[in-house]
């Protein structure tokens, strides 16, 4: 009998774990796009009450969809959503309200939707601060753009996949002392931002809707996308901007394919130069080797500041070796040094790559 259990429990392993292999390989399919996964609500008084925010979402498919449900992380998180099918092209909506009800303390809530046509849920999040005395709205929203509000200057949007389009939004406060308009001109190649609504009345606020095509900026690694905030007609005095990390899209990746992917081995990722005079130049180099199985491409190389250069060959093929040559010139520098020397790469599992180059530079008027 032990031995018949035994041998059903390792079959229904072995199913399950087949199954999980087939999906994890399977590409994910959606069949709805939101205008936003992330709603901050900022600083809310305790005393203040319910808040609700609603996440807009599209059907990208060519058949109706359905929410089936949507599961929240916490009771405190009531979520509503468009109940009827959902033709393809047209829009729904989940309305979600915060209860606002136990007491002050940061939150962050997810909200799971399932929806027919998606390979997978889509997490929704809620989050903010309650406090038991609310702040100002400049005390809020620090960072003044313009007669605009903002939390931060620039927003981090985080890792992004290359050939993809990625949507976010940026919330903002009108500080204005009057009702404003806002429109925007001088977009960073890729990239594109309104605002909605436009029309933001005295202390409003409303969604600054971004989007990146990461084919169109033709951009690797750590990337700024901006464009200048145009208010009643009048330009804004600088740019609001989006920070993203764009790297190779591996998710579409076969088992095979990863199998057979480059992978780059450093005989060493630092190296100290000791101390030289300013205006001296560093000299250093980082031997490696693709022991991967396909052709390593060094997609782009970025510096943590001005005065560096770096040679090196943009293709390795397997089995194959090369140098990254780099050179600091130290003119304008002072005091304890560590330079950064960022490879973005088409490595799986070594898609950022970081050489660290320190040392002191002394200055010899001092």
């Amino acid at each position: 009998m032990k031995n018949i259990l035994y041998k059903m429990c390792a079959m229904t392993f072995i199913t399950l774990m087949s199954i999980t292999l087939l999906l994890a390989q399977t590409t994910p399919q959606m069949s709805i796009e939101f205008n936003k996964t992330i709603h901050d609500f900022g600083y809310i008084d305790m005393n203040s009450g319910p808040r609700s925010c609603s996440f807009i979402f599209k059907n990208i498919s060519n058949q109706p969809v359905v929410i089936q449900t949507v599961i929240s992380s916490c009771g405190c998180t009531t979520p509503e959503w468009t109940k009827s099918p959902v033709k393809p092209g047209e829009k729904g909506k989940i309305d979600v309200t915060f209860l606002n009800d136990q007491g002050p303390y940061p939150f962050d809530k997810s909200l799971t939707v399932y929806v027919t046509g998606s390979s997978r849920p889509i997490v929704l999040r809620v989050k903010g601060v309650v406090t038991q005395k609310p702040k100002t709205l400049r005390q809020q929203y620090p960072v003044k753009i313009g007669q605009l509000g903002l939390k931060r200057n620039p927003v981090e949007l985080g890792q992004i996949q290359y050939g993809t389009i990625s949507k976010g939004a940026v919330e903002v406060v009108n500080l204005a002392g009057n009702p404003i308009k806002i429109s925007f001109t001088d977009f960073s190649k890729g990239f594109y931002i309104n605002a909605v609504p436009d029309l933001v009345p005295e202390n409003g606020k409303t969604d600054l809707i971004f989007s990146i095509d990461t084919k169109a900026a033709n951009n690797w690694g750590t990337t700024i996308f901006s464009a200048s905030p145009v208010i009643n007609g009048k330009k804004a005095d600088r740019p609001i901007q989006i920070k993203a990390t764009i790297l190779e899209n591996f998710a579409d990746m076969s088992k095979a394919e990863l199998d057979k992917a480059p992978l780059p081995i450093f005989r060493r990722s630092s190296f100290s130069f000791g101390e030289v005079n300013e205006g001296s130049t560093v000299k250093c180099s980082f031997d490696f080797r693709n022991t991967g199985k396909s052709d390593l491409i060094i997609r782009q190389i970025q510096y943590s500041e001005d005065g560096i250069i770096a040679k090196y060959k943009d293709k390795i093929p397997a089995s194959g070796s090369s140098k990254i040559e780099i050179e600091i010139n130290t003119k304008n520098m002072s005091g304890e040094k560590n330079f950064v020397v960022t490879l973005v790469t088409n490595s799986p599992t070594r898609p950022i790559i970081n050489l660290i180059i320190s040392g002191k530079v002394t200055n010899k008027n001092s």
